[in-house]
């Protein structure tokens, strides 16, 4: 790879040029897996790059994004990227009390632009007490339709952009250019972090070069954009090593996508990595049995490392067998946690099912600077509804 990638646009260029037609990422939606290319990818993350910039996104802006991953959220950070933006997210772990004070929040924030999966997060959005170039969503859950120049269904956006693509070959980002940003809020405090695209490269090859990761890994992301972790690491090596990225439906489907994927590479956290082991324990045989009485037999002895008879040895190999296919790890070589590392018993847990799951990665180094609730006047934007 030559020398001169070094930014993530110029990573997705590289990848479209070299092997367009390889599949770069797979999202299952409505039961149904879609796949794009590199090519189709990259064309994509052009056109809403192309749309952007007739909207006035400039260098150095904010676009802050609230969603799960899909395709879209993809092509719209690399795009936002490519015209030297910035790409503000909320972090995975403070992902579940967003709603309740989102519009306060974005007080604090005051992003350039604004992209929600939810137009219904917004609340009111008279109240917001910022004002965004635009706001851009996914989705809405009323029948409600909201009439406002600067309020944009994303979808759209792409339909009614007639001006010539921006083309990422053509772009030189500079290295040291932010661009992803962590947000976190907790007890009155701001908690940030940026890193650069220079940044997230470098991080991307120790791992790729570690793990000997190449382009024909097929990796899969737990349905989170905004885990640090998974931007830092995963996202980072995807655009680097040119592998698949496989991208689950919702969160109670990812156990079943992922047996259909069988990834070879899994990266999540200690909470991922426990889950999926009480899923394995539930699966062991009717509880009194003889043979789950068999199994836990042989799974102490093999946890304390004693000797194994043959039969137990063929009973463990089994069990091995039946489990990781059930649980999409059959294929699996690299199983990463990111965080918090597993406590012994359960590392060992996963070493005698053949899984070895190694720590990588570093806690974020948030900067830390005070938070209040923001009382001031709003900023009203006038919205006409039609029922």
């Amino acid at each position: 790879m030559s020398a001169s990638m070094h930014s993530l646009i110029s990573l997705l260029a590289y990848h479209a040029q070299l092997r367009p037609k390889a599949i770069a990422l797979r999202h299952k939606k409505l039961g149904r897996w879609e796949q794009w290319t590199w090519h189709e990818l990259l064309k994509r993350s052009e056109k809403y790059a192309s749309a952007l910039d007739k909207l006035g996104l400039k260098k150095d802006q904010v676009f802050l994004i609230c969603s799960s991953p899909n395709v879209d959220i993809v092509a719209i950070s690399l795009a936002i990227q490519a015209l030297g933006g910035k790409v503000q997210l909320f972090d995975q772990s403070f992902e579940n009390s967003i709603k309740h004070d989102f519009v306060k929040y974005l007080a604090a924030l005051k992003p350039d632009y604004i992209l929600v999966e939810q137009l219904e997060w917004l609340v009111s959005i008279e109240s917001l007490n910022c004002d965004p170039a635009y706001i851009f969503y996914l989705e809405q859950n009323n029948l409600k339709q909201i009439q406002h120049e600067h309020i944009v269904d994303l979808t759209s956006l792409l339909a009614e952009n007639k001006t010539p693509l921006i083309d990422f070959n053509s772009i030189n980002i500079p290295a040291s250019q932010i661009a992803f940003s962590f947000e976190h809020f907790e007890n009155n405090q701001r908690f940030s972090i940026d890193y650069s695209h220079q940044d997230l490269i470098q991080e991307a090859e120790l791992l790729v070069q570690t793990h000997e990761l190449n382009e024909d890994e097929e990796a899969f992301i737990a349905r989170a954009f905004s885990s640090i972790g998974h931007i830092r690491y995963l996202w980072s090596a995807w655009l680097l090593a040119g592998f698949s990225l496989n991208i689950p439906e919702t969160l109670q489907t990812r156990d079943q996508d992922r047996q259909v994927i069988a990834p070879t590479l899994v990266l999540g956290t200690k909470s991922t990595y426990e889950r999926v082991e009480q899923l394995i324990i539930q699966r062991l045989p009717q509880s009194g049995s003889w043979l789950r009485k068999a199994y836990y037999t042989v799974l102490l002895q093999a946890q304390q490392q004693l000797p194994l008879s043959l039969l137990q040895k063929i009973l463990l190999g089994l069990f091995k067998r039946a489990i990781l296919e059930e649980l999409g790890f059959s294929r699996l070589k690299t199983a990463l946690i990111v965080g918090e590392g597993l406590d012994e018993i359960t590392q060992r847990f996963y070493e005698n099912l053949g899984v070895k799951v190694e720590y990588w990665g570093q806690q974020a180094e948030w900067n830390i600077t005070q938070f209040a609730d923001f009382n001031h006047e709003t900023t009203v934007i006038s919205v006409s509804v039609v029922q």
